[in-house]
């Protein structure tokens, strides 16, 4: 039985108790929401719609859902509808609406229009396409989704493209469709083709709602190769190949693109201290709201990051305030997650260019340190090896493979610096090392004593006060 057409009144009518319920789950969705309501709304074949949501949160966010109606009486098992669903009557019968990521087929219907540049619009806001090339020909099936729930939604459509949706909507310019588009335009080896775009309007202006990239058969994604391999040191060097590449490409002196290089002046260097202090500041107050929840292991750690913190950062700071060279567009969230890697080839792809998804989109978007992904991409290692149970020897190895593959790809007269050589890259790594620790502890607070290892192993380079006590918190 097929279900009713999708009525965008009715969506209109559910209360802000009853979107928080069917949301509050979702690992994109801003903790702590207290209230939410439904600006804009587009229907995307019969059953299906594009829903624009703002929650009342610690910030202003703005959400995008991707709806499904699913028949609960007379169409098969109740069990066949996914938990989390929002129940309704419609045309006498129950239905219930089920989000994308729980029936990932519907994103079928969303491709489809994406890529024959349809436009979807509705009521208070509308959707639509921009078609670039060449386009993917092969058939929009099989849809499976990348990765569960993760900030975004991403969705293989058999081998024809891999289709993400952007949970958060801001106003302005993305920088996975900037850079996106960039690196297509010129061919660039290591990342999937940028196919489609799609773009909402809001009321406040245009904003990125999703892309369509092409698929790349036969990756396997660096996170699970990482943790797969005893001997990591070939494909790391690869990587690192992979990743200068990346850098030397987005060092350009194309004014029309947007992405030009800039010399780093006084203004930066006092953009990243700020920054620096900003993000050890937030990781910190999480540290002692969260204390006496962590395991006695994890709270030593605590406490000598807490009581060392300073002297790490006084260390960091010195090092951006002497900051020099040249300020490029970067990843901006690059880790082994960020990377498919082909066994038969021994060559990367690079994915994901949104940069790091809880940073507003203006900060997302502007020229860093390439020395940052570098971070980045150790600081994964470390994860691997910890997690996985390699070791610091593996964790050493492959790191350093890496920064060799890196230096040695360097183009003749690049105005990037050597990473093994840039005094820069260790404060990169501090600052990382906090980011992860805030985002642990709102997150995965089980993990938390990963970044707090990382930041206790690189206080022992600095001048020291002596071990703490408990009651440093």
């Amino acid at each position: 039985m097929t279900p009713p057409a999708l009525d965008l009144a009715a969506l209109a009518k559910l209360s802000s108790g009853t979107w928080l319920e069917f949301l509050a789950q979702r690992r994109w969705f801003p903790a702590g929401a207290r209230s939410v309501r439904l600006v804009g709304a587009a229907r995307v074949g019969a059953d299906a719609a594009l829903c624009l949501l703002v929650a009342e949160a610690e910030r202003p966010w703005t959400t995008q859902v991707l709806l499904r109606t699913m028949m609960v009486d007379g169409a098969g098992p109740h069990e066949h509808v996914p938990k989390n669903s929002i129940r309704m009557r419609a045309d006498g019968a129950e239905i219930a609406l089920v989000e994308a990521s729980d029936a990932p087929d519907v994103f079928v219907a969303l491709a489809a229009g994406l890529r024959a540049g349809a436009s979807f619009a509705g009521d208070g806001a509308s959707w639509s396409t921009r078609v670039g090339s060449p386009i993917c020909a092969g058939a929009l099936t099989g849809a499976r989704l990348v990765g569960g729930e993760q900030s975004n939604t991403a969705v293989v459509l058999g081998e024809a493209g891999v289709l993400k949706l952007f949970r958060r909507v801001e106003v302005g310019r993305h920088p996975e469709i900037e850079l996106g588009r960039f690196l297509t335009a010129r061919g660039f080896r290591h990342t999937p083709a940028l196919l489609a775009e799609l773009t909402v309007e809001t009321g406040e202006g245009s904003a990125a709602a999703g892309v369509l990239h092409a698929f790349l058969p036969g990756r396997v994604d660096g996170w699970t190769f990482a943790l797969s391999r005893p001997d990591m040191v070939e494909p790391a060097r690869a990587l690192g190949a992979a990743t200068r590449a990346l850098h030397e490409a987005l060092t350009t002196d194309d004014e029309s693109t947007g992405l030009a290089t800039r010399a780093v002046v006084a203004a930066d260097r006092v953009r990243w201290v700020k920054g620096l202090r900003q993000t050890a500041s937030a990781a910190l107050s999480r540290l002692g709201h969260r204390y006496r929840e962590l395991p006695p292991e994890t709270r030593k750690l605590a406490e000598v990051t807490a009581t060392r913190s300073e002297a790490l950062l006084a260390d960091a700071e010195e090092r951006l305030r002497g900051a020099a060279g040249v300020q490029i567009r970067i990843h901006g969230d690059y880790h082994l997650g960020q990377v498919l890697y082909d066994p038969s080839s021994g060559t990367w792809s690079i994915l994901d260019f949104e940069g790091e998804p809880t940073r507003p989109l203006v900060e997302r978007s502007l020229r860093q340190l390439p020395q940052r992904d570098v971070a980045g991409m150790l600081r994964s290692f470390a994860y691997a090896a910890l997690v996985g149970g390699a070791g610091p020897d593996w964790e050493a190895a492959t790191s350093a493979a890496f920064l060799a593959g890196y230096d040695a790809a360097g183009s003749p007269g690049s105005p990037l610096p050597a990473a093994q050589a840039s005094p820069l890259l260790r404060a990169c790594v501090i600052e990382r090392s906090f980011h992860e620790l805030a985002y642990e502890l709102d997150y995965r607070p089980q993990f938390a004593w990963i970044p707090l290892t990382s930041l206790v192993a690189l206080s022992e380079a600095v001048a020291l006060p002596p071990w703490p006590r408990a009651s440093q918190f």
